[in-house]
């Protein structure tokens, strides 16, 4: 489960100095206001890493959800920036892959395969018992791996680190990561609530827009058709009306549910979303994949009628028993924030469902590529700057 690679890092971080805007589990503090610099996302998060970690040996454990292959370019694409070997005139959208292979770095790195959830303490533990304790990780739960004491803040090793001052990362998303006066993880993604729906029971006008209001909403799902055409398989309209109360209160639930539009059961007791006979349902993009699969008519999506977008991050932690934690702490800085690192990422990895932590346009880009998911990816670009994240696994 371990595999060699070369890999690493750098990096700097800090924030406490950053918002007043609390996470989970925050005190609200006063904060100066920020002044942004005049550069561009662009060139707020650019090509020209200049990191200043020393070139000696470094060892490191990470788990991800990506190829063992993307870390380790990752790595090279690292140390290409740190000593002015990257081309000024590429980005990590199209820098040569041969390139970056024929780089030799100095560096180690471990890699640990992890779900698109991420670590948790029952894992985390696993992992240990085997003999294998990641220096950075993604995490489930961060709350319980801090009570924990598993994770310690990133605050004290990249508190010189711009990138994360950059009017080119989404602020809010950093902050929701922040317990107490310390930040405990950097966003490697996110992702958002939405309504999936099949395209097998469209009703008489088709998909919806890709934003409706909460009438408009309602009366769609009073339009979804409740029996097949055939007359053989009943229709639940909406999955769970449950679901919703969180986003649209608990009267609009009560509404569709009191309705018959709602139930949680098909006419043989099933889940009406795995017999395929559900009409609509909220998900969450980050079970694209699974859907979008299953469904084999194809789904189409929609946005909640909601003031905000409801988003969910899914944060990279620093291990507390790491033995070279500034290099760690740099690792995963640079993986989130760098411009071409998320180009590259995003180039070599799927990642459907899930949004980057910065905003620059060569990264959206990358996303809007994907034939599933593309373009309902860029139809919330617009919104992440304001959406409101709580942290995986709360």
């Amino acid at each position: 489960m371990r595999k060699r690679l070369t890999v690493i890092i750098v990096l700097s971080f800090v924030i406490s100095t950053i918002l007043g805007t609390t996470g989970c589990n925050v005190e609200e503090d006063v904060f100066p206001d920020i002044v942004f610099s005049s550069e561009s996302n662009e060139t707020s998060l650019s090509s020209d890493y200049s990191g200043q970690i020393d070139n000696g040996f470094h060892e490191l454990t990470v788990a991800l959800p990506v190829n063992e292959e993307t870390v380790n370019l990752l790595l090279k694409l690292y140390y290409a920036k740190n000593n002015d070997l990257f081309p000024s005139e590429m980005n990590g959208g199209d820098i040569s892959i041969e390139y970056l292979n024929a780089i030799n770095t100095p560096w180690v790195v471990n890699t640990v395969f992890t779900t698109n959830n991420g670590e948790s303490t029952e894992t985390l533990q696993a992992l240990e018992d085997e003999g294998i304790l990641p220096d950075i990780f993604l995490a489930y739960d961060m709350n319980s791996l801090i009570s924990d004491g598993i994770v310690q803040p990133f605050d004290q090793y990249l508190s010189s680190d711009e990138s994360l001052l950059s009017s080119g990362i989404y602020l809010n998303e950093l902050e929701a990561l922040r317990y107490g006066d310390s930040h405990y993880g950097i966003p490697f993604y996110s992702s958002v609530y939405l309504l999936a729906g099949s395209r097998e029971y469209l009703p008489d006008d088709g998909v919806p827009s890709y934003s409706m209001s909460a009438d408009e909403l309602y009366e769609y799902i009073r339009s979804i058709p409740g029996i097949n055409s055939d007359g053989s398989v009943y229709i639940t309209r909406f999955y769970d009306a449950d679901s919703l109360t969180p986003f649209l209160g608990e009267d609009y639930s009560l509404m569709i549910a009191n309705e018959g539009l709602s139930s949680v059961t098909d006419s043989f007791g099933a889940d009406p979303r795995v017999s395929r006979t559900c009409g609509m349902w909220l998900m969450n993009s980050a079970e694209t994949d699974t859907w979008n699969t299953y469904y084999p008519d194809g789904l189409y999506f929609t946005m909640l009628p909601s003031e905000n977008v409801n988003a969910v991050v899914y944060p990279l932690c620093l291990s507390a028993d790491s033995d070279d934690a500034e290099f760690a702490a740099d690792f995963a800085a640079f993986i989130c924030y760098d411009r071409d690192a998320q180009m590259l990422l995003r180039r070599l990895e799927s990642l459907r469902g899930f949004f980057p932590p910065v905003s620059a346009r060569g990264v959206w880009d990358e996303m809007s590529a994907d034939e599933v998911f593309g373009a309902q990816s860029m139809l919330y670009e617009q919104y992440m700057p304001n959406a409101v994240f709580t942290v995986a696994g709360e």
